[in-house]
Parts: structure tokens; sequence; C-alpha cells
């Protein structure tokens, strides 16, 4: 039987209804989880270890990091076969990413979490944790990178994102859809994910900032990134397509040295040199603006704090969103 390694982070998973305010907050332990989940002893031998207990939205970069390192470090020792780590769903989808990006190991490794508190009707942790437990457990989630499952659906970190705010079946991969799917006790795979480039560094940059455009915008917000932004992720629109105004201001960092990288507002699709036009992608590319492809701007960022923690050349920097991992 594989030895599965449950980490949990916190989130809406381990959370319960608060008897004053009504909302959900931070309440249940790891070991309380494990405990909920019937059947869970019949697929693996699962062990339990609480990295925090915290609401996503106060999980950082760093936070991040110091979970690769920890998975790594446990991965190196026979404590366990593959890891689940159970994550609210707010930033589910970065921490998934960014381990994806950033681990040695080719163990399985499957994220979940919850969209009700353990205390709600109808609560659907204990069902996600157990198909991910299942995932892990597989020997078909073997090489198939780190994964994240709920709602027995299995999708590639590197695209899966959140559509919906609160319902339950709210996670997708909007350009090519789940790569398997936890049938009971049997779980299959439709698909291979492509391998993307591993960032294997000691440090990473966390002062990046995010800046999404809209119509008519002028180049005052990203004017403002000069002297206290380290990097900057421009979300254009369309295509990856930014109005004149701003187009100045991001040429104009460029010019002084900040690694820039383009991605599009737009949910689907990717950034494509299409136009001409001042503030196309096209119209930047050659000012050595970074194209983001298909990576949502949090995602971009987060490639971005790898890659600057790696290196300061801008064309080692772009090599981490243009390569694809070589076997």
């Amino acid at each position: 039987m594989k030895k599965i390694l449950v980490i949990t982070t916190g989130g809406t998973i381990a959370m319960k209804k608060d008897r004053e305010t009504g909302g959900l907050i931070p309440a249940v332990s790891g070991k309380d989880l494990a405990a909920a989940v019937p059947g869970l002893a019949h697929y693996a031998d699962v062990d339990v270890l609480e990295f925090s207990n915290k609401p996503s939205g106060w999980m950082t970069a760093a936070d991040m990091f110091e979970l690769s390192k920890l998975i790594d470090r446990l991965a190196d020792t026979d404590q366990a076969d593959g890891f689940v780590i159970t994550h609210g769903t707010d930033t589910l989808e970065e921490t998934a990413f960014f381990l994806e990006a950033v681990l040695k190991t080719e163990k399985p490794v499957c994220v979940t979490g919850a969209m009700r508190g353990a205390s709600d009707l109808s609560a659907d942790g204990p069902a996600n944790i157990l198909a991910a437990v299942r995932t892990a457990a597989s020997g078909e989630s073997i090489g198939k990178g780190v994964t994240v499952c709920l709602g027995d659906r299995i999708y590639a970190a590197w695209d899966v994102t959140k559509v919906h705010t609160t319902n339950p079946d709210t996670f997708r991969d909007l350009h090519y859809g789940p790569i398997g799917t936890v049938y009971g006790s049997r779980v299959e795979y439709g698909r291979i994910p492509v391998k993307h480039k591993k960032i294997h560094t000691d440090r990473i940059e966390e002062d990046i900032w995010i800046i999404t455009c809209w119509s008519g915008m002028d180049g005052g917000i990203v004017y403002g990134a000069e002297g206290k932004a380290a990097g900057l992720v421009i979300d254009g629109i369309g295509c990856g397509n930014v109005p004149p105004k701003c187009r100045k201001a991001v040429l104009y960092l460029r010019e002084k040295g900040m690694p820039i990288v383009l991605t599009t507002r737009v949910p689907s699709g990717s950034v494509e040199e299409e136009y001409s036009y001042e503030g196309s992608a096209l119209s930047m590319k050659d000012s050595g603006i970074i194209l983001g492809g298909r990576l949502s701007s949090w995602k971009a960022r987060l490639l971005l704090a790898l890659a600057m923690g790696k290196t300061k050349n801008i064309e080692e920097i772009k090599s981490c969103f243009l390569g694809i991992r070589e076997e």
C-alpha cells in the first residue's frame, strides 16, 4: 500500500462557522480532516502534517517556496510515495502552479481544497481529500507533474483556474479541460500534460507587481512602479495589447531595465502578435517585453518571481516563459 502524506495549509476545507459572526474561520486541524474522511485507510497508508492553518489569501510566495522545499526534502526519504496538499481555493491554483514550476521530485503531488466549510451542509472537503489521495496513490500519476483534484476531476497545475466565486464546481482548464478523472477507486488519465522547464533556485523575488489595463488607461500607475517593484506583469487587453499612454510608461520602465511580462486579462487564449499598432504585443516585443503566453497574470507573477530569484539576465528570464522541458 502506498504511503501518502497529506500536508495541510488551511483554507475553507479546514474552516467552521463562527458562532458570533456566522462566517467561516480556521478551526479544523489536519488530523481532524483526515479523520473526517471515511475509508481513507483502504486506499493508502496516510499520515498528516500540518504546514499551516490560515485562509489561502494569506499565503505568500515565500510560504509557497517553504512548502516546496518541505515537499522536496520529504520526497528524498521513504516517508511518502506521494503527497496531497490541502489548500484554500482562493489561491489554490497559484500554489499548485508554483509547486509545478519549482519542485524537483517526480513523486505525485495533488492539491485539493473545498468550497464548503467543514461544518456546512454537504461539505465537499472529505470527498475531495479522498479523491486526491487516490490520485496521489495511483501509479498512473507518476510523471504527470503537480495536479489539482476537486469534484473527481484531475487538472494540470499549469492550466487550472478558479472560475466561480462560490459554486463547488469551480475549477476548470479553459484551454484543454481535465487530464483525468477519479472513478470510485479507479484513476484514469485521458492525456499527458506538457512538461515545462523547472526553475531551481535558492531565492525568489517577491516584489513583483501586477497592473491590469483598461480602456483609455494612462501610464500613471505604471510609472508608480519605478523604484518600488523589482519586476512587473502587465495584464493587457485582448491578445496582449495596451492603450497608447500606458505603452509609453511600460517602455520607459523596460528601458530602465525592469523585467516586464505581458499577459492578457481575457480568461482563455494567449498573448499573440496579432496586431502591429502602437501598444500591441508585436509593437513592444523588440523592447524586451516578455510575452506571457496563456499564463494568467497571477501565475506569470510567480514564474517571474522564481526566474528573477535565479537570474537577472533578461534573456534567461525570457527562456523560463518560453521553455518546454526536454526529456
